[in-house]
């Protein structure tokens, strides 16, 4: 929606991209299930995987590297940018 479509005078603005992680059944593929990792529309990859629980577990060790990712991609350069917190290992 752009704003020009609204006359209640607010100002509409699209919230930024989020990643998103989802298993989805492969049906006829060499692995049952694939693991599609997504920014807002766009597809960023897509991942074979045999069970629904390793999917999930993909997804969770995943997500957050793409999150940050995303941060450090600002289309502003003066943006403030969040600090990653320390790998715990």
């Amino acid at each position: 929606m752009s704003t020009e479509d609204c006359d209640s005078g607010l100002l509409f603005v699209k919230p930024a991209d989020t990643a998103s992680g989802r298993v989805v059944i492969t049906p006829g593929e060499q692995q049952p299930y694939k693991v599609v990792f997504q920014l807002g529309d766009q597809t960023l990859s897509e991942h074979p995987v045999p069970t629904m629980r390793e999917g999930e577990a993909l997804i969770r060790q995943h997500l957050a590297h793409i999150q940050f990712t995303t941060q450090d991609e600002r289309p502003d350069p003066e943006a403030p940018k969040r600090k990653r917190p320390a790998k715990v290992q």
